[in-house]
């Protein structure tokens, strides 16, 4: 999964994080919606949320989305705000080295 994930990062990033801030760089824009897809999964979103807004992307961009989404949902929710802060903030990182990890291996 970590490799599909990767591949789309490369090669679908653009349609995804068009509305992110230019002056951020792509691994930066990917851990920002992975941590924003896990902190909805601590705060017990219903998958089907997620499905409904992986919708509103392109082919590519919707594809990686899911695949955040389900790494994400994989995951346990956890019992306290600062065990789910810290599951958040290590998805966001987890993301931002895989991505990272594949922009130089290019």
């Amino acid at each position: 999964m970590k490799i599909i994930i990767m591949c789309f990062c490369c090669l679908y990033s653009g349609a995804l994080f068009a509305s992110v801030q230019d002056n951020i760089s792509l691994c930066e824009a990917i851990a920002i919606v992975a941590g924003n897809v896990m902190q909805e999964r601590q705060d017990d979103v219903p998958l089907s949320v997620q499905k409904s807004i992986a919708l509103e992307y392109e082919d590519g961009a919707r594809e990686l989305y899911e695949a955040i989404v389900e790494d994400a949902y994989d995951l346990p929710i956890l019992l306290n705000d600062a065990q789910k802060q810290q599951a958040v903030e290590s998805f966001k990182l987890e993301y931002f080295d895989y991505c990272e990890h594949a922009e130089v291996s290019e």
